[in-house]
């Protein structure tokens, strides 16, 4: 398995990808349109030529970005391919400079897992201001926020890198 950037081709197995989850209501659905419009922020990850799983890193500003569309395909849940996309998303962060990641899910235990820490959902107000004042479930959402501060992600991704190396091996 590989993790690269995502292509104009790939926008077609991206959209699949996270309507399966969104079908569940684990996922916001994403259309064609929007993913095409934040290509340049995700990343697929690769497996016999087929892409197995996505995430995307969404750029606010140099002091702000989110982790949004993270899924791997059913079939292959399991085998750390949700932490190694987390771990890519974290690397082009750092690369693009980002100073802290944020994150609604309705997995905090995953993020948790991956060195991001709780926080109330309404403390996002960038957020709030961009997607949720516009979004149908805003009344009723569930989602719980996560936070991460990139000193923070110095760590996180050391121990990612020890995960995903343990998890190739077994």
């Amino acid at each position: 398995m590989r993790t690269r950037m995502a292509r104009s081709a790939d926008i077609p197995a991206i959209q699949n990808l996270i309507e399966h989850y969104a079908s569940q209501g684990t996922l916001l659905p994403r259309s064609e349109e929007d993913i095409r419009k934040h290509q340049n922020g995700f990343l697929v990850a690769i497996e016999d030529e087929a892409i197995i799983g996505c995430v995307s890193l969404e750029w606010y500003s140099s002091a702000l970005a989110e982790i949004r569309s993270l899924a791997v395909s059913p079939a292959i849940r399991g085998r750390g391919i949700g932490t190694r996309l987390m771990k890519a998303a974290l690397d082009l962060a750092e690369k693009r400079k980002i100073g802290r990641i944020i994150a609604l899910t309705s997995s905090p235990e995953f993020f948790i897992r991956q060195g991001f820490a709780l926080s109330n959902r309404f403390a996002l107000h960038e957020k709030i201001d961009r997607d949720c004042v516009h979004c149908w479930k805003s009344q009723t959402c569930r989602l719980s926020a996560v936070v991460m501060n990139m000193s923070e992600a110095q760590a996180a991704l050391a121990i990612l890198s020890v995960t995903s190396e343990s998890v190739q091996t077994e």
